[in-house]
């Protein structure tokens, strides 16, 4: 059976869920669903205008969800203001958003940037390392507690099937600071997108309560991820014909190709009903909804315990991390 919107079920308990990246594109649709379904929503927004657009479109009711088909459901999406340009930030959103629910039962991880200029943040992170991996790591390590409160927790992050040809992780220059930036500009995503299947896999491994799954949601040229390919500068636009051409192709072996198709493995993972903890915990998704196989070096136990150790260590020497915090 074909997983489409329609097969999204209706929840009248009112779960929680927090979405980040929700104002624009995969995440917008994803946040859509999630609160057309039942769902309590937060989303984590750096521009507020946005957000507050989405809230307005959001404020009508829609007809015929509900669990009967008879009903009109009302949408009820939150507003968190957070940079993942900036840690502090993710503490406080996270700080925030516990002030407010006891419980978690669906994180997320939705924003991404690819192929941006190189910029560092305060901490001296490189922009796509800082949040594509280091903050949605820390918001969900920060979120741990309202998660295990949940009868059912859901992690699900953002991911990307180029993971597939990361080699590694640069633990010596994590910000791919050295040799041709041109380069470095997609080598920084994929190494970003390997991370986060790194992470998955061993959040699973320490939390087995939580579901906690990787998606790839497909190649989609709609996005605003695509924004940072320049077609004058970036190779005579080469790197942005590519990614074109990639959109296309990719599509015939489980790429998706418009926006809402790119959410609905995104929605399969936060909502289906039939994956559990106990039997799918670590896995990785494709378009559209199916279990695939990460790539060996995303599934290397030993490269997932030194990127955490490593993670854990740079968050705790700049303190975002406490040194009593449970794992």
């Amino acid at each position: 059976m074909t997983f489409s919107l329609s097969s999204i079920p209706y929840y009248s308990s009112s779960p929680v869920a927090l979405v980040t990246g929700g104002t624009n594109g995969i995440g917008k649709v994803t946040v859509r669903e999630l609160a057309r379904h039942g769902f309590r929503v937060y989303i984590t927004a750096r521009d507020q205008d946005r957000a507050e657009k989405l809230l307005e479109e959001l404020a009508v009711p829609i007809a015929d969800v509900d669990s009967d088909g008879t009903g009109q459901v009302k949408c009820d999406v939150r507003i968190l203001a957070c940079d993942f340009m900036d840690l502090k930030s993710v503490v406080g959103v996270a700080e925030e958003f516990m002030a407010k629910e006891p419980k978690l039962d669906l994180l997320v991880n939705n924003a991404g940037v690819m192929f941006t200029p190189y910029a560092e943040s305060n901490d001296g992170y490189e922009m796509t390392l800082q949040v594509n991996y280091l903050a949605p790591y820390l918001l969900t390590r920060l979120l741990l507690r309202p998660l295990l409160a949940a009868d059912a927790p859901r992690v699900v992050n953002l991911s990307s099937l180029v993971h597939m040809i990361g080699y590694s992780f640069n633990f010596s220059d994590p910000n791919l600071k050295n040799g041709v930036d041109l380069f470095n500009k997609g080598l920084r995503y994929i190494q970003s997108k390997l991370a986060v299947v790194l992470f998955t896999k061993q959040f699973a491994n320490l939390h087995p309560k939580i579901l906690s799954l990787a998606v790839h949601p497909g190649i989609i040229t709609a996005t605003s991820l695509a924004q940072y390919l320049d077609t004058s500068t970036d190779l005579f636009g080469f790197v942005k014909f590519s990614w074109w051409l990639s959109s296309n192709l990719l599509s015939l072996v489980g790429g998706g190709t418009s926006i809402e198709d790119g959410a609905l493995t995104s929605l399969y993972c936060a909502t289906d009903k039939d994956l559990t903890a106990e039997k799918d915990n670590g896995g990785y998704f494709v378009p559209i909804a199916k279990r695939s196989a990460a790539s060996s070096k995303a599934s290397d136990p030993l490269l997932s315990e030194k990127l955490w150790k490593w993670t854990e260590e740079q968050l705790l020497a700049k303190g975002y991390l406490k040194p009593d915090m449970h794992l």
